[in-house]
């Protein structure tokens, strides 16, 4: 069931349970909140109803209740679109091509070395190891197949990404790519307001140089410039730190990050988004 929730007279969460834990949260339950039925301004909102199918339509709906989603059209797509985060940050991510379909094996090994790591414009299946990382020719006709009946990635534009070794963790998801030393940030305006790991189903793990990733999230942040984003960071095998993807912080999970403290954080950044 829909939620509009007003919260400490600051910010309006609109939000819909979809069934996944790392991503509902009930913020009307942890903070002062009035449920108002009409709004006689723009004011400030955030869409909490897992992935959204067509945000121009969904902006305008929200802006006719007198609601202005925190992120333009614009800037979700800039969020969200692989396409238009990718040539911001040039050398801070690995090498990437965006098709209009999928390409025959002949076009990626003209560019890429085997392996490469396959996904949508704006997601992976699931992290589905037979649709992520492709070893061989033979693996890509195979998984090229699966891609097209995917329902998660048959609407979106194939990529091919360079494949970057990263630094394991211990433990396994089952179903999924093995678990690597990655970190999922939240952003308020260029601010930090969450920080955790993105395997959170496995045994806690920790860098020693975790500062140096924050720093990367944070100058990758700056250059996307989405007032409510997600920067995704890992820990390569050689020891750097890169840039795996961006998302519009309205449709991402929390993973290891404690999403009451997130919003703690975000109510107390309103107001002070310029400074």
């Amino acid at each position: 069931m829909v939620s509009i929730a007003r919260l400490e007279n600051k910010l309006v969460v609109v939000s819909d349970p979809v069934g996944v834990a790392a991503y509902d949260f009930d913020v009307g339950s942890h903070f002062d909140c009035t449920h108002p039925y009409r709004f006689d301004a723009e004011e400030p909102c955030v869409l909490r109803t897992g992935p959204i199918a067509d945000y121009d339509a969904e902006f305008a709906d929200k802006l006719a209740m007198g609601l202005r989603l925190v992120n333009s059209p614009q800037e979700h797509v800039r969020a969200s679109e692989l396409e238009a985060w990718y040539p911001l940050l040039d050398g801070l991510t690995p090498r990437t091509e965006v098709f209009d379909s999928l390409p025959p094996a002949d076009r990626i090994e003209a560019a890429f070395n085997w392996p490469v790591f396959m996904k949508g414009s704006r997601q992976t299946s699931k992290h589905n190891p037979d649709l992520s990382v492709i070893r061989s020719r033979a693996h890509y006709e195979q998984a090229a197949r699966l891609y097209r009946e995917d329902p998660i990635l048959h609407w979106q534009k194939p990529v091919i990404r360079e494949f970057i070794p990263l630094q394991p963790v211990r433990g396994q998801v089952a179903g999924k790519v093995r678990p690597l030393v990655e970190y999922r940030s939240f952003w308020w305006h260029g601010h930090c307001v969450g920080w955790g790991r993105y395997w959170h189903q496995v045994a806690p793990y920790a860098c020693a140089d975790e500062a140096a990733g924050q720093a990367l999230a944070a100058r990758a942040a700056a250059l996307v410039r989405v007032p409510f984003l997600v920067v995704d960071v890992a820990r390569t095998a050689d020891g750097r730190w890169i840039v795996i993807e961006c998302n519009d912080a309205q449709e991402s999970g929390y993973a290891g990050i404690a999403p009451l403290l997130l919003w703690r954080q975000v109510l107390a950044r309103i107001g002070t988004e310029g400074a």
